[in-house]
């Protein structure tokens, strides 16, 4: 049986780790369309017009991202204007602040059954050994009424 040992303490809610998953997934907002608009259409005058509408609300037109202009198929990725980008910034804290917390409440509950595991093998090897000591008390009491019975063996000269 491998002993279940235990080490370190379950972990606890850290504002800087928080803070660090927080940049790590602005860095990915920034680095990903995911910060951006997409002005589709099927005809020029349609794409055009969509252009002018994201424009009007502040987007700006993309330079990371190729225009597409295939028969049927037209569409630009534009940058979304600052508030937007701040506002999904905020719901993404909100988001990882969450997915952290849940992250840690999942770390507790597999410390805690390690530890419930750690605690009840050590109950359970103190049991054992405490059968196993009576177990040689006894034989050790047997071996000692046996000899008393029998006696020393007498050889006579």
């Amino acid at each position: 049986m491998t002993k279940i040992t235990m080490t370190g303490t379950a972990p606890k809610f850290d504002e800087q780790v928080l803070k660090q998953r927080q940049a790590a997934r602005h860095h990915q907002y920034h680095g990903t369309s995911e910060s951006h608009g997409v002005a589709r259409g099927t005809i020029p005058f349609e794409f055009l017009a969509n252009v002018i509408e994201l424009a009007n609300q502040g987007y700006e037109l993309s330079n990371k991202y190729p225009i597409t202009s295939t028969p049927m198929s037209y569409s630009a990725y534009m940058r979304k204007p600052d508030a937007i980008q701040t506002d999904d910034l905020e719901a993404l804290n909100e988001e990882v602040k969450q997915q952290y917390i849940a992250d840690l409440e999942r770390e507790r509950e597999d410390f805690k059954l390690k530890l419930i595991a750690q605690r009840l093998q050590a109950a359970e090897l103190k049991e054992q050994k405490k059968i196993e000591d009576a177990h040689k008390k006894r034989m050790a009491d047997i071996e000692k009424e046996v000899n008393d019975v029998f006696g020393d063996l007498v050889i006579p000269d």
